[in-house]
């Protein structure tokens, strides 16, 4: 399953660069992040709370940047493990282009899950990825701009990052690393 998205930040691609690569501020920008610690260098520890259907667990996320090509792009990788709850691996391929004074992030991610959160259903699993990638995206773009602009990628219509209906995040029940963010920070 792929998830996508896309957010313009009024910061320079450099700014944006250095803070994808501060572990203090992506432990600030992921849902249910309990601690995140540099293992080695291009290499991160990550404990992370989710719930996912009826699955609440934490999960010891081991975290690689790969593919580096500074400051505009890289591959983040990664496995989860939460015990009988099960596992999650994915990877996030995210870009950064400046155009006129911002800087556009756009994130694809790829993920696969086992055991007990396989057993959840795909679409549910599925849409909890999603919004936890998008409430980490979010986040970490609010925290560089606070008026950054999320783009939908389906309808090519922006709108505020935080003028995203309530019902939505609800229905979408987990999208951090849901599994993206979950999925992508655990990649």
């Amino acid at each position: 399953m792929d998830i996508k998205g896309e957010y313009h930040i009024a910061c320079e691609r450099q700014k944006v660069w250095d803070a994808l690569n501060d572990p203090e501020m992506l432990r600030k920008c992921i849902p249910g992040c309990e601690s995140l610690e540099m293992d080695a260098e291009n290499q991160l520890r990550a404990r992370i709370t989710a719930i996912i259907g009826p699955v609440k667990s934490s999960f010891d996320t081991r975290i690689s940047l790969q593919n580096l090509n500074p400051p505009e792009s890289y591959t983040l990788t990664g496995e989860s493990k939460a015990g009988a709850a099960g596992f999650g691996r994915g990877s996030a391929e995210v870009q950064l282009r400046e155009t006129e004074g911002q800087t556009q992030l756009r994130y694809v991610a790829k993920f696969q899950v086992g055991g007990k959160l396989a057993q959840v259903g795909s679409r549910l699993v599925l849409g909890a990825t999603r919004k936890m990638a998008d409430e980490f995206f979010g986040n970490f773009s609010r925290e560089l701009d606070p008026s950054a602009l999320r783009i939908d990628l389906d309808s090519s219509e922006s709108r505020a990052s935080s003028g995203i209906p309530q019902r939505t995040w609800k229905a979408a029940a987990l999208a951090v690393l849901a599994l993206l963010i979950w999925w992508f920070l655990i990649r």
